[in-house]
């Protein structure tokens, strides 16, 4: 069909000429159809030819496309994503680094999801999620793969003007009858912190309870209180805001964390690969 003459298509398929008429001539039988007029020099398609020729055409192309799509996967270019984060994760690192993980892998689809810490974690265990992002501490007994990426220590933030920013470091008993914005009851960090103000004998003034530290930072900014925050959603060199060092330390990791058992995807490995990068580079 393609070169109009036996000859040509047997130089084509490196076989003989009486190989390509046998093999028409099979094709005949076979499907009961009368598929080429024999011309001199040449083979003349029939209308059967033509009707059975488009099908086997679109058929090639999408082996061919079968072909493009597995070589797009082996290079982590082609595939889906699916990651659940703690929404301090997703209000910080977590945008930038798929930004740019998708300009160099634009075939790549990803779904994002913000989830507290028990949330996010039953998701892995169910495998609704390739993987989730989240805190860990010293006391944590959990029954997935994890792989460490950082630690962090809590900060102050204080907004402009502050007395308490006069100090370099702010001590827990700096924070006594402060009005204080929390995250709300059942956060890990929160519990953290109710522990460390209650070993160190500080009440705080319960002014705010929300439920994201993003939050917490834009009412700090504001002015609406003070604050013990994850670095991760704050900015030193934001002028609207203080940020100052905290003591007692209260310190925690992130890892990533996802099935044992379930083997993941080039794609999955290509972009736990680029955030091992980034912290490692931090």
């Amino acid at each position: 069909m393609i070169t109009g003459s036996g000859t040509e298509a047997a130089k084509m398929l490196f076989i003989t000429q009486p190989a390509i008429s046998r093999l028409i001539s099979d094709l005949e039988y076979k499907s009961g159809l009368k598929l080429f007029t024999r011309k001199p020099n040449r083979l003349e398609p029939t209308p059967e030819a033509h009707a059975l020729y488009a099908t086997v055409d679109r058929a090639f192309i999408g082996l061919n496309e079968i072909c493009l799509t597995a070589d797009a996967i082996a290079s982590q270019q082609h595939g889906s994503l699916r990651i659940v984060a703690m929404p301090v994760c997703v209000d910080s690192f977590l945008p930038p680094l798929i930004s740019n993980f998708l300009r160099q892998h634009p075939n790549v689809s990803i779904n994002l999801e913000s989830a507290p810490r028990h949330q996010a974690l039953e998701m892995v265990r169910s495998q609704q999620f390739d993987f989730g992002v989240i805190s860990l501490t010293d006391r944590d007994h959990i029954d997935l793969d994890i792989q460490p990426l950082c630690q962090q220590q809590a900060v102050c933030v204080l907004p402009v003007g502050h007395p308490l920013s006069k100090k370099d470091c702010i001590h827990a008993k700096d924070l006594e009858d402060e009005p204080f914005i929390s995250l709300s009851t059942g956060s890990p960090f929160r519990a953290a912190l109710d522990e460390m103000f209650t070993r160190e004998g500080v009440k705080r003034k319960f002014v705010i309870e929300t439920r994201t530290q993003s939050t917490i930072f834009q009412l700090v900014k504001q002015g609406a209180g003070v604050s013990i925050l994850d670095p991760f959603v704050t900015d030193r060199k934001n002028s609207s805001v203080i940020v100052r060092n905290f003591s007692p330390e209260v310190t925690w990791n992130y890892a990533v964390v996802e099935p044992p058992a379930k083997k993941p995807s080039l794609v999955t490995k290509s972009f736990k690969n680029r955030l091992k990068d980034h912290f490692s580079e931090q």
